[in-house]
């Protein structure tokens, strides 16, 4: 987990970034690892709708012939794998593709509450997004930050919880280095690296050694790279985005609204009940 908060490029809303950051440095500087606790993740769940013609009276039809919308909790930290109580953005992406091919779903609604997280993983997951022959809404509680704004961008919809509790937005990329070598001359080790012959380019990001000025250039022409990416697909996927979004500032449901880059205020029922309706009128 530690070596994946240290070598990834990340797309993570900036006070929550610079709060891991201080505690995997502290953790690090007292020789501990950081903890995984993966059974408090939520898991999917499904919603069967009733149409309004059936509800009121008896039928031998079940429920799932009507439909049924899944809801895939995305929270807390994204990461291709599930490093981080939560499930990776690989299984998020499957359960996209399981849903197209279920004929008994209808729609799929996104439950997003995210700081962000791995850039490695997000582009695969909006793509996926993107190509859904169902409709996908994405319903934002907390907030939908960086790289969970990636994916949610990609959606039919977005629906946000409130018109000021409720955050979109953090459009860019970073990467954390951390300097361990002091903390480790403390507790009297000394680290040398070495590369072989005619790889003197392996490994240059890393905690042991302090950046240079050619790493660090390169890191940020490469970190560049992705942010244009990322700018390119949620202009694809919100076409009518305001041009002055892509800063890495947060905004709140209203201001989001106004600004393109969401749709509604509603609770998550109505974002399923949305879901439903556009996989009706799709149909």
């Amino acid at each position: 987990m530690v070596e994946t908060l240290l070598n990834s490029k990340w797309a993570l809303e900036p006070s929550f970034h610079d709060r891991m950051a201080l505690i995997v440095m502290q953790r690090l500087a007292a020789g501990k690892t950081a903890v995984m606790i993966e059974e408090d993740r939520p898991d999917p769940y499904f919603v069967s709708i009733i149409s309004a013609a059936s509800a009121g009276r008896s039928s031998s039809r079940n429920q799932e012939d009507e439909g049924r919308v899944v809801v895939l909790p995305i929270m807390g930290t994204m990461s291709r794998y599930g490093d981080f109580c939560s499930y990776g953005t690989e299984d998020y992406a499957s359960w996209i593709i399981e849903a197209n091919n279920d004929p008994t779903i209808s729609a799929i609604v996104l439950e997003i509450n995210s700081p962000g997280g791995q850039v490695d993983g997000t582009e695969a997951l909006g793509e996926v997004i993107r190509t859904s022959k169902k409709p996908v809404v994405a319903w934002v509680a907390g907030m939908a930050a960086s790289a969970a704004y990636w994916v949610a961008s990609q959606a039919s919809h977005i629906m946000m919880e409130s018109k000021t509790s409720s955050e979109v937005g953090s459009i860019g990329v970073l990467a954390m280095h951390v300097d361990a070598s002091e903390a480790y001359q403390k507790e009297g080790y000394k680290v040398t690296i070495v590369r072989a012959t005619g790889s003197e380019d392996k490994a240059l990001f890393n905690s042991i050694e302090p950046l240079s000025d050619a790493v660090l250039n390169e890191t940020k022409a490469v970190l560049s790279v992705i942010r244009k990416e990322f700018e390119a697909t949620v202009k694809a996927g919100r076409p009518e985005i305001d041009e002055n979004v892509f800063t890495g500032k947060m905004y709140m449901g209203r201001d989001a609204i106004k600004l393109g880059m969401a749709d509604s205020i509603g609770f998550l029922g109505d974002a399923i009940a949305k879901a439903a309706k556009l996989a009706k009128q799709a149909a």
